[in-house]
């Protein structure tokens, strides 16, 4: 179910409500059947990828943890790793190795050799479970963590229904010893989490959704509009998908906080980053984290030559591009992301040249590089197929092409109360960066701070109840 939806504002109540009448392992078990149901209702049939990854991940690390030998144990982790890739791979990546397969041999659909899609229908938060089962294997085949003595401890780890469709990607060593911690009714965590609720709920809805209206009218027709549109779209994009995803992750965070689980931050004001290399820092800290550890790390991270180190980090980002997605689209926004932080890097090398940055260039103007070089990368990411265009990388091509061109066409107007949602917002965030606590003061009164929450949390839930829950773009990835 969405969260932005009625259901869900019946739904996380009745679990909530029930999880603080439990105790011990009753809690355990009620939390698991809810996230079971909470992903079900997606739809049934992929409730069994998400019981076998449990099952496959967790007998098989149970057999690394007892092996004797280390042959023995490489294979119980190869088994682990394989068959969650495995299942990731078919759903999301079958039917684009297809597409790559006759496009490389030049194959039509009259061809002999000519394979056709397979048609298979992505399944909700597969790119982010099983990944997190994969980082629980190798934590502990690694030794980082020690192998968990509980199928149903485990499956609720890898399925608790706050983070499972859209992250963040926890690491067992985040989250797994929680769920065997009894978690009595604290007024605290209320209190925080209906706050960082209200706050998901913000960003999606006043921000994500109205901004997402925008940016699908031009990707739409892109012929149509012109040049200023286009550029508007990609930079209101940004914002969408800020709002969106990260008010994903507050939404998660803010329940589970309410039940008195801590998940860490998923992203730290990413639109305040002076560089590339530290908006990836910012932006989707779990994945990043994720890619570090599982892909940057073992390729030889900055251990080896300066050159090799440079050839590493442009991987990871590549591979980040195609975790996105499977299309040639996602696999050039990747490449755009890679060479923006390969470049910098070398670029910064040089002392003299990274100190008159830090020390000569304006903060705002280094804001707007950032914001600027991961805005116009969005071309690429968020093409669509257009008949008459052609596929998505076509489009973002075509798009872009008529950006520079300076190309005629219709006007993008933008409404007077998404743009001060907008302003809203970053300025919040541009204040809390100068002073963490600035907020605090006004905050610690419960008239005003209930007033708001509520007030937001209210205003939601009329707008659900009146029109189509937007579904999170993420939900796609």
């Amino acid at each position: 179910m969405f969260f932005n939806s009625v259901d869900y504002f019946i739904f996380a109540p009745l679990v909530i409500v029930v999880f603080f009448l439990l105790r011990d392992r009753g809690q355990r078990i009620w939390l698991l059947l809810a996230s079971l149901f909470f992903y079900a209702v997606f739809r049934v049939p992929f409730t069994a990828l998400l019981l076998f990854s449990i099952l496959v991940t967790y007998y098989a690390v149970r057999g690394m943890d007892r092996a004797s030998g280390a042959g023995l144990r490489r294979l119980y982790l190869t088994l682990a790793v394989i068959s969650n890739l495995a299942i990731l791979y078919f759903f999301k990546y079958i039917d684009f190795s297809i597409q790559v397969f006759n496009a490389l041999f030049f194959l039509e659909p009259c061809d002999d050799w000519y394979l056709h899609p397979v048609g298979v229908i992505l399944p909700m938060g597969i790119s982010f479970f099983s990944l997190q089962a994969i980082a629980y294997a190798v934590d502990v085949y690694r030794g980082v963590i020690p192998a968990g003595t509980s199928v149903f401890q485990f499956g609720l780890f890898l399925s608790f229904f706050p983070q499972l469709v859209a992250g963040p990607i926890m690491r067992a060593r985040d989250l797994l010893d929680q769920f065997a911690e009894q978690h009595p009714f604290r007024y605290d965590n209320l209190r925080v989490g209906l706050g960082i609720l209200a706050l998901g709920f913000y960003k999606k809805t006043f921000i994500a959704d109205p901004a997402g209206v925008l940016v699908d009218r031009v990707f739409g027709e892109p012929g149509a509009y012109s040049w200023e549109a286009m550029l508007l779209s990609v930079f209101l994009h940004s914002m969408q998908i800020y709002g969106d995803f990260s008010g994903y992750s507050d939404i998660a965070i803010g329940t589970a906080r309410i039940m008195g689980f801590r998940i860490p931050m998923n992203f730290n004001r990413p639109f305040l980053s002076h560089t590339m290399t530290e908006f990836w820092n910012r932006w989707h800290i779990s994945l990043s984290n994720w890619l570090r550890d599982y892909v940057y790390i073992p390729l030889g991270g900055n251990r080896v030559s300066i050159p090799r180190s440079y050839v590493n980090v442009f991987l990871t980002m590549v591979v980040s591009g195609i975790w996105h997605g499977s299309g040639a689209n996602f696999v050039i926004w990747g490449l755009i992301h890679a060479s923006a932080v390969v470049i910098e890097r070398f670029v910064f090398s040089f002392e003299t040249i990274r100190k008159f940055y830090q020390n000569r260039i304006p903060g705002i103007l280094k804001i707007l590089y950032s914001y600027t070089i991961f805005s116009l990368a969005f071309y690429w990411f968020r093409a669509q197929a257009v008949p008459g265009i052609g596929a998505p990388a076509d489009v973002a091509w075509y798009m872009a092409s008529r950006t520079m061109e300076l190309a005629p066409g219709d006007s993008l107007h933008l409404p007077f109360s998404l743009l001060l949602s907008i302003i809203s917002l970053m300025v919040v965030e541009f204040v809390q960066e100068k002073r963490a606590h600035a907020f605090d003061g006004l905050l610690r009164n419960n008239v005003f701070y209930y007033f708001l929450v509520l007030g937001i949390l209210s205003y939601c839930l009329v707008v659900y109840t009146i029109s189509d829950s937007v579904p999170f773009v993420y939900f796609r990835f």
